[in-house]
């Protein structure tokens, strides 16, 4: 018995296992790139850490949080905050 089997051009045939690794490879490029171009206001990273935006202003004042400052505004990159986050919770553990 002959069997033909004929893909359409240019098809690729992957494992299950390597398909499913490059995904979750691209989500957490997707997320890294996506957190480092994410900048917030004061009044957003207070939303963001459920929080009031005095605690912020005093979080940037002590330097308890990350943040950057052009002139006499000041930002917080989300990708920081989110590592932020995580170094802090290790430290509580």
């Amino acid at each position: 018995m002959n069997l033909k089997l004929e893909l359409p051009k240019n098809t690729v045939i992957v494992s299950q296992e390597d398909l499913r690794e490059t995904i979750q490879e691209l989500m957490l490029e997707f997320l890294e790139r996506n957190d480092k171009e994410e900048i917030m206001t004061i009044r957003e990273a207070a939303d963001y850490l459920k929080v009031s935006i005095p605690t912020i202003r005093n979080m940037i004042a002590n330097k308890e949080i990350p943040f950057f400052q052009r002139g006499q505004i000041i930002r917080l990159n989300s990708g920081d905050i989110k590592a932020w986050m995580r170094s802090t919770s290790k430290e509580h553990l």
